[in-house]
């Protein structure tokens, strides 16, 4: 979770209120901030808050919904951008390798030293959250009287520009040297491997202003002089470019900067203003919000909780709903539901009734026990549980475990954070090789174990997906065989009392030896499998013992 330490006084300006220490600790955890550290001789404190709330990652953006919270300002901040002259134009051939660019311009800055350290941090906490460390998002910001536009946003060969980057040592580089040699360029040069073209921003003089998302040019360096800048933040999501631009230009805003708008113009006519700060309309059921909440609030106290927590709302045409405005800088919203939680905030989580409504006294799914008994069974027999993430990557999960690799046979992620995690597992045994893997050095015999989901694609249900809970078991010695694996079955089935019932099948499958293999069978259906695993499937993983698992599908026997 990221943090953020907030000066009393610098908050109590921008807030427009006398706050105190102790004030703040009880009143933060109210608009969603967790406290993290308290510095009362420093007049300082800590706070925690959300991801998905990335317009918390500055003093500024915090104020705001403290504005509202003491009722000093409602509904949604206002700010204005003036219209501007200055024009970005997008090359086509960026579609290869960084779609999308979105600028701004900010005038009249006079940041002191607190402001500026702002705007670094900002720019660090939105390259992470809504960037996803520069790979959905990257930000540039320049000097903006020191370059000429109109600009321009193209993607070149990786030698055929070069230009004095940031923080380098004061010479010309080409695009790959910068990749290869600049600390910046040896950071996130993953971002752009395998891509044949690299995006670069020119000014009318063809002048570098930026090689995105790695390192600005020294050209347009920011320094106590700079009162006006050009910001640009390319990317590989529309919409994420637009959220951190809007995010950025309202904390500068707040800081007492003037906005001004940028056209950028991209090929076959479509052309765009941006920062583009209008509000986003949602229609919202006041029975709905009511029932979530477990509170009865009339339509005009609904709106009063929407402007506490700095949304705009009114009575909607339609009966019985509100229509509810969200501001631009709100990254958040994602679906109906989600106002609840707004309307909780604004109405005051600790004035909410503490009732227990019918239905609502929880316990373990029927799964999920039997689930727990599995692992007191294989604690039973002496295996250690361990926990994975459901994430995985697709070249261990296949090419590792010698199967065919599909790409319509699993979940693939959009934008995974890292290729580590680019999949989701159809099966836990590779995990399990994995964790063998990292504890290889550890003293033999390790035998652990997992129960766990894996994610099938099943195009007959709503999101395309079903869940099913396995369980998964691997023994790692020098003398790991099938008949030890196989009395750990027999264990496990004994002390569910399906011993009857059950028999192994020899089968084929390339991950594990042939002739030491077998489909297990309970009342005639295939419920997992058991053997010796593959010596290549070993090499893989870097193995140097011998290896015997067994997977089941706990929902068949359950």
């Amino acid at each position: 979770m990221p943090t953020l330490e907030l000066k009393l006084d610098r908050l109590e300006r921008l807030v427009g209120k006398k706050l105190g220490i102790k004030n703040l600790e009880y009143d933060l955890q109210w608009i969603g901030l967790d406290l993290e550290d308290i510095n009362e001789e420093e007049q300082k404190i800590k706070v925690e808050y959300n991801p998905n709330r990335p317009d918390f990652s500055s003093p500024e953006g915090i104020a705001r919904a403290l504005q509202g919270y003491y009722e000093i300002k409602l509904g949604i901040p206002s700010f204005e951008i003036s219209p501007g002259e200055i024009e970005l134009n997008v090359d086509s051939i960026v579609n290869q390798v960084r779609p999308y660019i979105v600028c701004g311009v900010i005038r009249n800055i006079d940041l002191d030293e607190d402001e500026v350290a702002t705007l670094m941090n900002i720019q660090e906490h939105l390259h992470w959250a809504v960037g996803r460390d520069r790979k959905k998002v990257a930000i540039g910001v320049h000097d903006l009287d020191k370059i000429t536009p109109p600009y321009r946003y193209t993607a070149v060969k990786p030698d055929s520009v070069s230009f004095i980057p940031l923080h380098g040592d004061g010479y010309p580089m080409n695009l790959e040297e910068i990749l290869l040699l600049h600390e910046k360029g040896t950071e996130y040069a993953h971002i752009l491997e395998g891509k044949e073209v690299y995006p670069i921003i020119f000014d009318n003089n063809n002048e570098v202003l930026s090689f995105p998302p790695v390192i600005n040019g020294i050209l347009t360096t920011v320094t106590d002089d700079t009162k006006n800048l050009f910001l640009d933040l390319t990317g590989t999501d529309f919409k994420a470019v637009n959220l951190a631009l809007n995010i950025l230009s309202t904390t500068l805003a707040d800081m007492g900067a003037k906005i001004e708008s940028v056209k950028v113009n991209y090929e076959k006519g479509k052309e765009i203003l941006t920062p583009n700060l209008d509000p986003e309309k949602w229609e919202v059921g006041i029975d709905y919000i009511n029932d979530y909440i477990g509170i009865s609030l009339s339509s005009k106290d609904m709106i009063k909780c929407f402007n506490k927590v700095r949304l705009d709302a009114k009575q909607s045409k339609k009966k019985g709903y509100l229509d509810v405005w969200v501001p631009a800088f709100r990254g958040d919203i994602m679906h109906v539901v989600d106002f609840t939680e707004e309307c909780a905030i604004g109405y005051g989580y600790d004035k909410l009734p503490t009732t227990i409504r019918e239905g609502c006294i929880g316990k373990y799914h029927p799964i999920q026990s039997f689930s727990n008994k599995i692992r007191t069974i294989m604690i039973g027999a002496g295996y250690l549980e361990v926990l994975n993430f459901i994430l995985s990557n697709s070249e261990k999960l296949y090419n590792y475990m010698k199967q065919e690799f599909e790409e319509t046979s699993h979940v693939q992620i959009l934008n995974p954070v890292s290729k580590e995690y680019n999949t989701t597992r159809t099966t836990i045994l590779p995990k399990l090789l994995e964790t063998l893997s990292n504890n290889r050095s550890e003293e033999k015999p390790i035998r652990i174990f997992e129960v766990g989901d894996i994610i099938l694609l099943d195009s007959s249900k709503e999101t395309g997906t079903r869940r099913e809970i396995h369980v998964a078991a691997t023994t790692y010695h020098e003398h790991s065989d099938f008949t030890e694996i196989r009395s750990t079955l027999d264990f496990i089935i004994t002390s569910l009392g399906c011993y009857d019932d059950y028999e192994i099948k020899p089968d084929k499958n390339p991950t594990y030896l042939e002739g030491r293999y077998g489909s297990v069978y309970l009342k005639g259906k295939k419920i997992g499998e058991i053997g010796e695993i593959h010596p290549e499937v070993l090499l893989n993983f870097k193995l140097k013992f011998p290896v015997a698992a067994l997977e089941l599908n706990l929902e068949y026997i359950f």
